[in-house]
């Protein structure tokens, strides 16, 4: 039997992962570049019923190298959207001593 390779020695081959479990039965993971999770929801307006996506992940790399995930929350009743977290990492850069930067600040995109 082989040790597992230390936390040192090990290299991602994909920039994000994105895991998935939707009810007991449907599941999913995959490594990816980026990635664009939208999260709708029931609601009502008026006598209609529909799906309003109500939460967005958005991740990928900017100009710079670095790898952000952007959480954004949607409402029907907003002229926009607010992100309220975003997360970020630099992986390549080994004199960073941060291993991921997060930002709780609300803001509009």
């Amino acid at each position: 039997m082989s040790a597992l390779p230390s936390v040192t020695t090990v290299r991602c081959d994909k920039q994000f992962q994105v895991s998935c479990e939707a009810g007991t039965e449907n599941n999913f993971s995959v490594g990816t570049e980026s990635l664009s999770v939208r999260v709708g929801q029931c609601i009502r307006r008026g006598a209609s019923e529909e799906i309003w996506d109500s939460v967005g992940v958005y991740a990928g790399e900017d100009g710079d190298g670095n790898l952000i995930v952007r959480v954004l929350v949607f409402n029907p009743d907003w002229d926009e959207p607010l992100q309220i977290a975003t997360m970020r990492s630099r992986p390549r850069d080994e004199a960073c001593s941060t291993p991921l930067g997060c930002n709780l600040d609300h803001v509009r995109p």
